[in-house]
Order: C-alpha cells, then sequence, then structure tokens
C-alpha cells in the first residue's frame, strides 16, 4: 500500500507540470514575426483627391507577456511617386502595442488590441523635374486593430485591420494642416516560435 501511495505521489509530480503547461499554452506562441501587405487610405479628403490607392508594407513583432497577451511593434511603410509632376509622400509609422489573443479554433487565432506610434511624414510638391516645396517632421499617433490568424504548425496567414489616429501634419506649401489619421486592411504571413 505504501508503494502504491509513493508511486501514485511520484506520478502526480511528473504530470502536474505537463497539465499546467497544457492549460497555460499560449494562441501565439511565445513570439511570433509577420510580415504585412495593406491597402492603406488616409481619412483627409487631400488624399482622396490625388485618386489613386496606396500600398503599405510593414513587418510586426510580438512577444508573450502572459498566456494571451502579447506586447510588441510594428514599422511600415507607404509612399507614391510621381515622376514628372505632382504630390509624393513618405509615411513611416513606428508602433508600440499590445495585444490580447483568443484561440477560437485549434488553428484559428483572433486578436485584438491598441498602442502608440511615431510616425514620419515626408510630402513633396513637384512641377515636372523641379521640386518646388518639401516639408517633413515626426508627430505623435495610436491605434486600434483586429487579427485573424490561421496557424499552419510553425507558419501563419492571416487578415487584419487597422484604424491610426494622428497628430496634424503642418504642410507650409498647402497653408493648412493634413489630417494624416489612416485605416489599413490586408493579409499576413509569419512564423510562430
Amino acid at each position: 500500500m505504501k508503494r502504491l501511495f509513493l508511486m501514485s505521489i511520484g506520478i502526480v509530480f511528473i504530470m502536474a507540470p505537463v497539465a499546467i503547461q497544457a492549460q497555460e499554452r499560449s494562441p501565439l506562441g511565445n513570439g511570433n514575426f509577420a510580415v504585412k501587405l495593406d491597402y492603406i487610405a488616409f481619412t483627409d479628403d487631400y488624399f482622396s483627391d490625388l485618386d489613386r490607392s496606396d500600398l503599405y508594407l510593414g513587418v510586426e513583432g510580438y512577444s508573450k507577456i502572459t498566456p494571451n497577451v502579447y506586447l510588441g511593434g510594428e514599422i511600415g511603410s507607404a509612399s507614391n511617386d510621381m515622376l514628372f509632376s505632382g504630390i509624393t509622400y513618405s509615411y513611416l509609422p513606428v508602433e508600440l502595442n499590445l495585444k490580447y489573443a483568443i484561440e477560437a479554433t485549434p488553428n484559428l487565432v483572433v486578436d485584438f488590441g491598441a498602442g502608440v506610434s511615431y510616425v514620419y511624414f515626408e510630402i513633396q510638391h513637384k512641377t515636372y523635374w523641379l521640386k518646388s516645396a518639401e516639408s517633413d517632421d515626426w508627430i505623435l499617433g495610436g491605434q486600434f486593430f483586429a487579427d485573424l490568424t490561421y496557424k499552419i504548425h510553425r507558419w501563419s496567414i492571416g487578415v487584419h485591420a487597422n484604424y491610426q489616429i494622428t497628430e496634424d501634419f503642418e504642410d507650409p506649401a498647402l497653408g493648412y494642416d493634413l489630417d494624416l489619421s489612416n485605416w489599413r486592411l490586408g493579409v499576413q504571413m509569419g512564423i510562430i516560435f
């Protein structure tokens, strides 16, 4: 009877960490990294008058804080280039985000979060081969986002939506401030580790 009791205690001590670890399984691993390709649309009417859509390319990385909470960031870029004349701009946000992830099914993860950003924006007003005016600045912002990620072993693919609110950008050439708030919709592909 003593042996059976000691063996039972031994099995409990061996199996307890495995059971605890299984309960604390993180939906997106200990960390994850992804590359994003998005459609970006600025909310200011000035950008809608330029009559074109723009692409945003970004990379993100997150590390687990608790089994469902991740801290990380994203850096990306959107720009346009008019060869002869027009308006060209470069948009580069650097984001620090916190997100909460839930495993909806064994391979499907839903996450949502928010964060702060520091955005570099540069705009040039060109006429044919000459630059007529140029201005740039760093501005503060914040964003809200949601992702839907499908896991395939260590790989992930997904879709996401992001809305970013920023301070106004002062453009002396236009004579008024631009609102750089924007929304992004896109796809992502990454790795979970």
